[in-house]
């Protein structure tokens, strides 16, 4: 495996939000050129590939959660979504995808709490490299799955030591066994080649003929 910069050491290894948002202040400017260019970083490009096989892009409102500078928009985008939206907690971080101009709106919401966003608004989510340590916490997807479309699709990558570490698998299973989501794809993906780690990709079918309001 290869190695990990000192600022991709810092995020991994952040105690708290506030310490995680410290460091995207000052990363946000180079945080592109960093995970594309120097890390090579295939996230964006490996779930929009995913996401197609699930979702038309024809007219589908899509949620970038935990969009970033912007990397997964500037993918759908190219990749014929026209209507894509984005969250992120990071004002550094969203200022940058505003830059991109591929989002129809931005705003600034903690993935970590319940989203003020109503239920089945989206036909697909995508969630790229923020299921990873310090970042959002597997609970987070159960608010993914609220928020799109019954039959629509919830894309996400999982660091692979994130999965490990945390209680993502059995909270995963829960939601396919409650009837909140269907399973489509549970696969081992190349994540940041630079330092050899790779992710799990999961593609989830939002289900929701059960989903009452008070499951929030």
């Amino acid at each position: 495996m290869g190695k990990k910069t000192a600022i991709h050491e810092q995020v991994l290894n952040t105690r708290s939000t506030d310490e995680l948002m410290a460091l995207y202040e000052d990363w946000a400017v180079h945080y592109d050129q960093d995970v594309k260019e120097s890390w090579g970083y295939s996230g964006p490009e490996r779930t929009l590939y995913w996401l197609k096989q699930y979702l038309d892009p024809d007219g589908a409102k899509v949620l970038d959660a935990g969009c970033g500078t912007g990397l997964v928009g500037v993918a759908l985008a190219q990749g014929g979504f026209a209507h894509v939206e984005g969250i992120d907690y990071s004002k550094a971080m969203l200022a940058e995808a505003a830059k991109k101009a591929v989002y129809r709106r931005l705003e600034q919401m903690n993935m970590n709490a319940l989203l003020p966003i109503d239920s089945g608004t989206y036909d697909g989510v995508t969630c790229v490299g923020t299921f990873t340590s310090a970042h959002v916490v597997p609970d987070a997807l159960k608010e993914l799955i609220r928020v799109t479309r019954h039959g629509g699709v919830v894309c996400c990558t999982v660091r692979e030591e994130y999965w490990q570490e945390t209680e993502f698998p059995s909270m995963l299973d829960q939601f396919v066994a409650s009837g909140r989501a269907r399973l489509h794809v549970l696969r081992e993906e190349p994540y940041v080649h630079s330092e050899g780690s790779v992710c799990k990709m999961v593609v989830l079918e939002a289900l929701h003929a059960c989903l009452k309001e008070d499951d929030r």
